[in-house]
């Protein structure tokens, strides 16, 4: 054999002999099974090239698959060769084992998936291979088939990161921490965004910046490549680090936290606005008095008002269900519009030779709308007045093929007109002198516009020189959403339970198995190369998630078929008078 690792000499099985043997338990109808040495050589050590020779074998032990159980007796050889590593007896293990283990990979392969790509605690894991395959094994033997996987998928992941980040020769770090539990250690998450691979996670008891850069030093050390760049959320203890480490290399803010902080004023107001209007519509008195369900009888003059007006409380509660993101919908300004249109469609519906308590009803209902609106037009003005200058930052941004300068002289020519615009209102816009301001609702937009000189003279620095180099990240999204992707494992499994325990002593391992492959080829593969020690850890039984039906809140757009369901109860109502 060429190569000088014992793991290299695949296990042969000779086939399905008839060899009773008075160990063998009864209940296993198979024939036994026999592990042999095989390799072009012969019986020839790998290492040193002496012969080997068989020396006994294990008198077989029960070894349960996915396909019933099986009796493999495994054979042990060593070399004639006394000062080779290979002297002492070592076994030739069957291709479904996992050495001094009762179930085959393949069984251990079903739990690994169940747990970590499912999400399934270890009570459910075990329940699920009863379920499927009548294999019983118990919640301790899940958790220790899941904690042996925890280290071999490392100690494999471990191998991975190591040569990918040795092939780009650099790399683009990112960082971040959560505080799970306040007051306590926070995780701190070190990623390589040239490759996406976790390079390091850490409990940190506090951050400061002689800690960051013993970590950045501790990661060069370890990759044996260059830190090149960074990205980051602009905190003051990643800034000064930097700067103190390795100041001449790029160092980028998150434009995602920028856009987001820019954003808050617009957040607030629409907030506001939202709330008006729906705590107001669900007080009035149709609304409150809407039927639980629909007449069962045909509608007359004398059919209660909340009857026939169904269909427009039904079309007043769409309207409100609007919802929106933190950039391109707003609520708020989505259900003032959607009342507006409600209120234009009921002005199309004609009253004539209707009841009294009809007419009066849908009067009283049209100045209600209109009473609304009017008290919160000036707040819907404000929000689309910031909504449209918020929209042309984000196109200056978008226009990721710009050279950083470029980037820049676009967005000094939008706050050069908040600057003329705040000037003709007689009020400071000095970035220098303007102070941190809480983003309420009711801030003027003139105030917004300071606060969005302020942000932009903050982040300038590293604002835009992600623009000048394609392998360079213009956010800090991607560690975000490993945050929430391992947050999302514990809360599968803890249901509604506090996951903040758990998250803090293993969302960090858990974020470097995210993207693992968990092909059940895969996963046996690393088990089968592995023999890393097991770990302790704690897991919670699993609450079921419930599901929420939306209305739909697109009315403008999206026929509901409401104003035709009232139309046809005013039509029963005109024939029955």
């Amino acid at each position: 054999m060429s190569s000088l690792s014992i793991l290299e000499a695949k296990p042969f099985l000779c086939g399905f002999i008839h060899h009773p043997m008075t160990a063998k338990p009864p209940h296993i109808k198979k024939d036994s099974v026999y592990t042999y040495w095989e390799a072009q050589e012969g019986m020839i050590c790998p290492i040193c090239g002496e012969k080997l020779t068989h020396e006994f074998n294990d008198g077989g032990k029960e070894v349960i698959t996915l396909k019933g159980p099986l009796w493999v007796i495994t054979n042990y050889y060593k070399c004639r060769n006394p000062g080779c590593e290979l002297h002492k007896a070592f076994p030739m293990t069957h291709s479904s084992c996992i050495k001094r283990k009762r179930h085959s990979v393949e069984v251990w392969a079903k739990v690994i998936q169940h747990h970590f790509k499912y999400h399934l605690n270890y009570r459910q894991v075990a329940e699920l291979i009863w379920d499927d395959w009548k294999i019983s094994i118990s919640e301790g033997t899940v958790r220790n088939i899941c904690q042996y996987f925890e280290m071999a998928g490392l100690r494999y992941k471990d191998t991975v990161v190591r040569k990918d980040v040795a092939n780009n020769g650099r790399i683009f770090l990112s960082l971040d921490g959560a505080q799970p539990i306040e007051g306590e250690p926070a995780l701190w998450i070190f990623t390589d965004r040239l490759t996406d691979n976790v390079l390091l996670a850490r409990l940190l008891e506090s951050a400061p910046a002689e800690v960051l850069i013993e970590i950045y030093e501790e990661i060069e050390e370890k990759f044996g490549v260059p830190i090149e760049a960074v990205v980051s959320d602009k905190q003051q203890n990643i800034i000064n680090s930097i700067q103190q480490f390795k100041p001449d290399i790029a160092h980028v803010y998150c434009q995602y936290h920028f856009l987001t902080h820019i954003a808050e004023p617009l957040e607030a107001k629409d907030s506001r606005l939202r709330t008006t209007l729906r705590k107001t519509i669900r007080s009035l008195s149709l609304v409150q008095n809407e039927p639980s369900e629909e007449p069962k009888e045909q509608l007359t003059g004398n059919s209660p008002v909340a009857e026939i007006f169904l269909p427009i409380v039904d079309e007043l509660k769409c309207a409100i269900s609007a919802t929106g993101n933190k950039f391109t919908r707003f609520a708020g300004k989505e259900m003032y519009l959607n009342l507006d249109y409600v209120l234009s469609r009921l002005r199309g519906v004609r009253m004539d030779d209707l009841p009294k308590k009809v007419v009066r009803s849908f009067k009283l209902l049209c100045a209600s709308l209109q009473k609304i609106l009017n008290s919160t037009a000036p707040l819907y003005t404000d929000l689309c007045s910031l909504i449209h200058d918020f929209r042309w930052l984000r196109a200056i941004f978008s226009h990721r093929e710009w050279s950083g300068e470029r980037i820049a002289k676009y967005v000094r020519t939008w706050l050069k007109i908040l600057h003329q615009r705040l000037e003709n209102a007689s009020m400071d816009h000095n970035a220098e002198k303007l102070k941190w301001q809480y983003p309420s609702y009711d801030i003027c937009k003139e105030e917004a516009w300071q606060q969005w000189i302020r942000l932009e003279n903050s982040y300038k620095n590293g604002l835009y020189c992600a623009y000048d180099d394609p392998d360079l990240d213009f956010t800090n999204n991607a560690k975000e959403q490993l945050f929430h992707h391992s947050k999302a494992h514990f809360k599968s499994l803890l249901g509604r339970q506090n996951i903040a325990r758990a998250y803090q002593s293993k969302g960090g391992l858990y974020a470097q198995l995210i993207d693992f492959d968990y092909s059940e080829e895969h996963i046996s593969s690393v088990l089968l190369a592995s023999e890393t020690p097991l770990i302790e850890a704690n897991r919670r039984k699993h609450n079921a998630q419930y599901t929420v039906e939306r209305r739909k809140w697109r009315i403008r757009t999206e026929e509901t078929g409401n104003f035709e369901r009232f139309e046809s109860n005013l039509t029963m109502i005109k024939k029955k008078e």
